[in-house]
């Protein structure tokens, strides 16, 4: 019974990953094709508007709250710093996967470190 608790997990963890990843490319790329077609907007405007796309009209928080929150989540605590584009994308697609299913109530993989292999450290 252990041994498939443990392989469960193990699939769990993978799927997370793998969603994680995928979710972090079309983060990035949404963020690129925005830079291209409004080169104005910069910084929280810019994730604002990444966001904004990838959550379309049927969101229950809406792009400002999203980076409201990861600012709140990543960049105010535990140290005030500069908010970043990973920050939002790993508060988004973490926000994302937990309202999936009601039946979640966390993850086994850290989605930070999945989101910092895909997502630049300077955007």
């Amino acid at each position: 019974m252990m041994s498939l608790a443990r392989n469960l997990g193990v699939f769990v963890a993978y799927a997370e990953r793998r969603y994680a990843k995928s979710a972090s490319q079309q983060l990035l790329e949404l963020f690129r094709r925005e830079q291209r077609e409004h080169p104005e907007l910069k910084g929280r405007a810019l994730y604002g508007a990444v966001i904004a796309r990838r959550l379309g009209s049927n969101s229950i928080l809406g792009a400002a709250d999203i980076v409201r929150r990861a600012e709140e989540s990543f960049a105010v605590w535990p140290r005030d710093r500069k908010l970043t584009f990973r920050d939002v994308v790993h508060y988004q697609i973490f926000d994302e996967y937990m309202r999936q299913s009601e039946l979640r109530v966390g993850t086994r993989t850290d989605f930070g470190v999945a989101v910092a292999r895909i997502i630049p450290d300077g955007l």
